[in-house]
């Protein structure tokens, strides 16, 4: 798998843990510290998934406009990054 695929396969797999940790916090205990703690992490992840969509060279258009779809972004990257990987 190329270097940059697999970067955005990471990063789009630890974005999609952080919503989902934020998302049963807010169900659940809805603790302040998580969301204090996990929020900028999130969004930071969010938003180097799709500064290396953007950004990356050879990736399908389709890649790069999925990575910047909030909250199921990143469970959409990651698939179309491992379809581009068996290319």
């Amino acid at each position: 798998m190329r270097p940059l695929l697999r970067a955005l396969e990471t990063l789009s797999i630890l974005e999609t843990v952080s919503v989902l940790v934020l998302l049963a916090n807010l169900v659940t205990v809805h603790a302040d510290g998580v969301t204090s703690a996990l929020g900028p992490v999130h969004g930071a992840l969010y938003l180097a998934v799709a500064v290396t969509a953007l950004l990356g060279r050879g990736l399908l258009t389709r890649t790069r406009l999925l990575a910047l779809v909030p909250v199921v972004g990143g469970v959409l990257t990651v698939a179309n990054v491992r379809r581009e990987a068996r290319r």
